[in-house]
């Protein structure tokens, strides 16, 4: 179970991103915002995939106890499903997922199956964070962007969300608990070495 915080608000929010899928890319990044949401883009690599347009994501989230409490938002969102490992996508493969996007296709108000979107994922009270859905699975199908299409199945990518970017280097806390983050700790000691060093030059 994931540790989240009783507030609409994420201080430093972080970015994640992987691109999946073979003869057709799809690049998927992951973005906490700054209330406390998840952004997910997901954008078709130019010049692949012609014809084809985003259908449907199913995937999994960490904490399945929050599942009643998620909401999805998107420009090119027609429904949303969410159930502990009961959101199926439209592939063949029979496994179950926790939530779901289908998206916008031709013969729902005229409108093409998008190359790119962008969904927003939300909580109630809690702010998310990308530890909720990174390494967590997930299955996105391409199918026709439009009804003239040549006859075509589409198909599925499926993957793991990609996982938070490796720390860099920590942050030290101030050994008199200052603001400043031990910086002050490291440089005084270069500034002693100097300060003699200048007394000899003079």
């Amino acid at each position: 179970m994931q540790a989240h915080i009783a507030v609409r608000s994420t201080p430093t929010p972080e970015s994640a991103h992987g691109t999946f899928g073979g003869e057709v890319r799809v690049g998927l990044t992951l973005h906490e915002t700054a209330d406390g949401s998840l952004s997910l883009k997901l954008e078709m690599q130019e010049g692949e995939g012609q014809g084809l347009g985003l259908s449907a994501l199913v995937f999994d989230f960490a904490d399945q106890d929050l599942l009643g409490q998620l909401s999805l938002t998107g420009p090119h969102l027609h429904r949303q499903s969410f159930g502990r490992r009961k959101v199926r996508g439209p592939g063949a493969s029979g496994r179950g997922y926790d939530c779901g996007a289908r998206f916008e296709r031709q013969g729902r108000l005229g409108r093409l199956a998008p190359r790119e979107t962008d969904l927003l994922l939300a909580h109630d009270r809690l702010a998310l964070t990308l530890d909720d859905l990174a390494g967590r699975a997930f299955s996105l199908h391409l199918a026709p962007m439009a009804a003239n299409h040549a006859a075509c199945e589409g198909f599925t990518i499926e993957g793991r969300f990609p996982a938070r970017p490796a720390a860099g280097r920590p942050v030290r806390s101030s050994e008199d608990g200052s603001v400043f983050g031990g910086v002050f700790d490291e440089i005084l000691p270069l500034m002693s070495r100097l300060i003699p060093a200048k007394a000899n030059a003079a």
